[in-house]
């Protein structure tokens, strides 16, 4: 299951980093590689607190559980790209 997450987790941060600023029409601050290493870096560390810690809190289990966690995590690397853009300025 934890790798079912991480494969869900990566992949999509993967794609949110990459295509949300060709859909904004934004320039990567520190470039491409930094926005899907920063934005996946941040995504799989949230899945798993969410997984392991926060989901089993709020009394979410099974696929709820799983599906909550990594779409959490890949929201949170369309955020990141929004707090790079915003260190940058």
């Amino acid at each position: 299951m934890i790798l079912v997450l991480l494969l869900i987790t990566i992949v999509g941060s993967v794609l949110v980093t990459w295509l949300l600023p060709m859909q904004m029409k934004s320039q990567p601050p520190y470039g491409l590689a930094v926005d899907i290493g920063v934005g996946t870096i941040a995504a799989v560390g949230w899945a798993l607190a969410a997984y392991f810690w926060l989901s089993p809190i709020i009394g979410l289990s099974g696929w709820l559980r799983l599906a909550m966690s990594s779409l959490d995590a890949v929201g949170l690397a369309a955020v990141m790209l929004w707090v790079l853009r915003r260190i940058k300025r």
